[in-house]
């Protein structure tokens, strides 16, 4: 009896042990602990509950459940989120909180010039979350555009580039549709085909939005980063110049002015249904409610580029240098960058995930009914490429540079003098800017 009572007294001296080392590790509970995993000969960092306020892109809070919280709610319940709308300078200017930020990263200059960048690598290391899950094209251009060379944000969306052409503008001239695969040059042929007078009608060839998107596959922007002066002068801007002149060149293709020579593309296509190819980056949700008979192929390349379609274009998720919570905020990150989240976004959302995972395009627009019957597989089959970082007087450089190219093709200059011109017109107006 004695050997049994010693017995039954070591075996609740071991149960009580066993017990103690559960709940100091993990607290034995089906339910949420409040306690991180811990990491081998680390003490566990107890998760108190915290609020994340986040200013983010529309379509990000017209699926706020799908994308943030329900994601959050199965891995991070001690987070809350609180969105908080408005332009992000004026909600800082104003004292408001922001821990999130959604931005496109070719204006994360402003992110410096507010000075709220804050490098988000330590944190992904902290997270042992694997750098190359990305594309690396895009991390490298994120990173260039950040002024410092800092990752200031991960990125969630990519757009593309791609040529929608009009079906029955095709059909009623008897011309095959575009094909995947066709040079820049062969394009412009194609376009003589489908650029005629019929029915009392003037239908045009080819447009694309601006000048830059055929200057884009060679990864150039009309102001430098480094001393804000103008960088067109060259021959990519040359050769994307007169590629836009084969185009206007054209008979019946010529626009109203020089004005219009880089506006209205979409609304011709769209709306007015007399444009036979629109050369663009991700519209889908702009022809959705359309009743233009439209399909895509892939985007034409030069001949000595093959298959390089356009730069990385993407949109980041960033944490504020002003944010008191900023691991729970990387937490949210994370989430955001989930499969659950992506896999919805690119299902129900038309995203083009910035991750390597093939089942993000094995399933893109699974969800979107009007995209059906659609050649998706031809937004996927351009190579992007990565760019000159972007001065934060980019969209004034751009400015000039469409009014130049209008007065271009309208005969003003040659292509030289327009460059020249361009050139000095984009230094006058930064160097009045800085004067200020």
């Amino acid at each position: 009896m004695g050997g049994i009572r010693l017995r039954n007294k070591l075996s609740l001296v071991m149960l009580s042990s066993l017990l103690s080392v559960c709940f100091a590790v993990s607290g034995c509970s089906t339910g949420s602990s409040g306690v991180k995993d811990n990491e081998e000969g680390k003490p566990a960092e107890e998760l108190k509950p915290v609020t994340i306020t986040m200013n983010v892109r529309s379509e990000i809070s017209e699926n706020w459940d799908e994308l943030i919280v329900n994601p959050l709610k199965k891995k991070y319940p001690h987070i809350t989120v609180k969105e908080v709308k408005g332009d992000l300078n004026e909600l800082i200017q104003r004292g408001e909180q922001v821990d999130l930020y959604t931005v496109a990263h070719v204006v994360a200059g402003r992110i410096v010039q507010m000075d709220l960048n804050y490098d988000i690598e330590p944190l992904m290391k902290k997270f042992k979350m694997d750098m190359s899950r990305f594309e690396p094209v895009v991390l490298e251009a994120v990173r260039g555009n950040s002024g410092n060379g800092q990752l200031i944000g991960l990125p969630f969306n990519l757009q593309f580039f791609a040529m929608y052409y009009n079906k029955d503008i095709f059909d009623m001239f008897g011309v095959p549709y575009p094909k995947d695969g066709l040079t820049w040059n062969e394009t412009v042929e194609l376009a003589k085909k489908v650029s005629r007078y019929h029915g009392g009608a003037q239908y045009l060839g080819f447009k694309t939005d601006q000048i830059h998107r055929l200057a884009d596959p060679f990864g150039v922007t009309p102001v430098d980063a480094k001393t804000d002066k103008a960088s067109v002068i060259n021959e990519s801007y040359k050769r994307a110049f007169e590629l836009s002149k084969l185009f206007f060149s054209i008979p019946g293709n010529m626009p109203a002015s020089p004005k219009d020579v880089n506006k209205n593309a979409l609304d011709q296509f769209r709306k007015d249904k007399n444009l036979a190819m629109y050369y663009a980056v991700n519209r889908f949700s702009n022809l959705k409610d359309s009743d233009v008979n439209w399909d895509i192929a892939q985007s034409p390349y030069y001949p000595d580029m093959p298959n390089v379609g356009g730069i990385v274009d993407s949109f980041i998720m960033g944490i504020t240098k002003t944010s008191q919570h900023k691991d729970d905020a990387f937490r949210v990150i994370e989430t955001f960058l989930s499969e659950q989240a992506q896999l919805f976004a690119v299902r129900s959302m038309g995203y083009i995930s910035p991750q390597v995972n093939p089942v993000y395009k094995d399933q893109y627009g699974a969800d979107i009914p009007y995209l059906k019957g659609k050649n998706i597989p031809a937004i996927f089959k351009n190579k992007i490429v990565s760019h000159q970082p972007y001065s934060i007087y980019r969209s004034q450089g751009m400015d000039v540079l469409y009014e130049v190219h209008g007065d271009y093709i309208f005969e003003q200059y040659d292509v030289n003098t327009a460059l020249r011109v361009t050139d000095e017109k984009i230094n006058q107006a930064v160097g009045a800017l800085k004067g200020k």
